[in-house]
């Protein structure tokens, strides 16, 4: 009789986060079959939604100061117009079911784009056989959400192996310090838990700047999906005069808290749009939270802002005393939207 204690969701949770940099590392360490080379296309096109979404976000701001072609996350499923034999496109869908997904696909496939695909299985997984394409396989057995380490790495493997990019070892080489930060966060008492209390109770706004978007929309996607609560984002310097004026409504500090991602070594320029947005909000009353992002590197940045607000939506989830693993809402919507892009590509009668 397996006598191993189960683990209630909060805590599977809490243990799926805090195996984030070993799968990071694993994917990182891994090797990827393909022969295209960069003279055969002129731009990349990274395709998933949710979490997959999140990890082409993150590389796609990790990598674009470093190739010399276009780089475009499609969350979207009707690619644009320009997309063609010559763009190079990777799939990703941790189920291979996603439907928005499987249309990105469908659609690349037949414009003749050169293709890639990762998943741990389904539909995606069956045409990508069926078609010969290359294929990186996700580890099972996680949340989908938890395989964004993993999908990063696998990412930054793939465009190294075609760009001639060094994102896996950057990647590589964050991963101790990463250890570490796990033990801080997973504390009840340390910053993650302490960022967790002073917000409770109230809707998070995660500003970023522009270099690390991917790092806001995580912080939303975890606390809407993990602590059952409604989270939105946005980035500086994009933050405009209209916005601050919705934050000038003093009692808003009882139902909303902005949330700054506040990275260290920002240029003077876009420092000063931060501290003059932040001061601006406390002069209207508002409870500003500044959270100092660690890092000198984009990827570093990321990783850092990544893996503590995983953890501050798990400790929100515990002061709601909300199950992270229920998904019951989410498959209902995904329930009504694969209802409707069925009824959509359905012939008219």
């Amino acid at each position: 009789m397996d006598e191993t204690p189960r683990r209630n969701g909060l805590e599977h949770m809490f243990y799926e986060v805090g195996q984030f940099p070993e799968l990071l590392l694993s994917a990182a360490d891994s090797q990827i079959d393909i022969k295209l080379k960069e003279d055969d296309f002129d731009g990349l096109l990274l395709c998933g939604m949710g979490g997959s979404g999140i990890a082409c976000d993150i590389i796609a701001d990790c990598v674009v100061g470093q190739i010399d072609r276009p780089i475009t996350v499609q969350k979207f499923p009707e690619l644009p117009r320009w997309v063609g034999p010559r763009t190079f496109s990777a799939i990703s869908s941790y189920s291979g079911n996603t439907k928005e997904t499987l249309t990105m696909y469908r659609q690349a496939a037949d414009r003749g784009c050169p293709l890639v695909v990762m998943t741990a299985g389904g539909e995606l997984e069956r045409l990508a056989g069926e078609r010969h394409d290359p294929i990186i396989r996700y580890g099972i057995g996680i949340q989908p959400r938890s395989a964004l380490p993993a999908g990063m790495a696998d990412l930054a493997v793939l465009i190294d192996k075609v760009c001639g990019t060094h994102t896996a070892a950057d990647i590589r080489r964050a991963v101790p310090d990463l250890r570490r930060l796990v033990r801080r966060f997973a504390s009840d008492d340390g910053l993650a838990g302490s960022i967790a209390r002073s917000i409770a109770g109230r809707a998070p706004i995660i500003y970023s700047t522009a270099g690390i978007t991917a790092s806001a929309l995580r912080w939303k996607g975890q606390i809407n999906e993990n602590a059952k609560m409604v989270a939105f984002a946005g980035s500086v310097p994009d933050f405009n005069h209209n916005e601050i004026s919705g934050w000038s409504r003093r009692s808003l500090s009882d139902k909303c808290v902005p949330i700054f991602l506040y990275e260290e070594d920002m240029p003077t320029p876009l420092k000063d749009v931060f501290d003059s947005a932040i001061d601006t909000m406390r002069g209207y009353g508002q409870d500003v939270k500044v959270v100092k992002v660690k890092g000198v590197t984009v990827l570093q940045k990321t990783l850092y802002s990544v893996l503590l607000g995983d953890y501050v939506s798990l400790y929100l989830a515990k002061l709601n005393g909300a199950d992270p693993m229920e998904v019951t809402v989410i498959k209902n919507l995904k329930n009504r939207q694969n209802a409707a892009l069925a009824a959509g590509s359905s012939p008219a009668s």
